[in-house]
């Protein structure tokens, strides 16, 4: 039995660190995504028209949704690290 949950404990760890890889990425494409608006923004000088409205609303969606996204998934780790330690 102490074989199988060091295993477990094993596989658990290298899903950790494909996780903590993931959140990494999705830490790169908020970055990009805020970037984006930025240069969108600076690129019209803050022009109203529909069309820059509409991309800059669809990116700050973007990046509300991959916030979400993050915090979920680390809720989600820290769950599964708390049942990992409880082995």
């Amino acid at each position: 039995m102490t074989s199988t949950i060091a295993d477990v404990k094993s596989q658990l760890g290298e899903a950790f660190k494909r996780t903590d890889e993931v959140a990494g990425q999705l830490d790169g494409a908020l970055t990009m995504i805020e970037e984006a608006q930025a240069i969108v923004l600076a690129a019209t000088d803050g022009s109203a028209h529909r069309a820059v409205e509409q991309l800059t609303a669809a990116l700050m969606e973007t990046r509300e949704r991959i916030q979400e996204s993050l915090a979920a998934l680390g809720s989600a780790v820290q769950e599964v690290r708390d049942y990992s330690d409880g082995l």
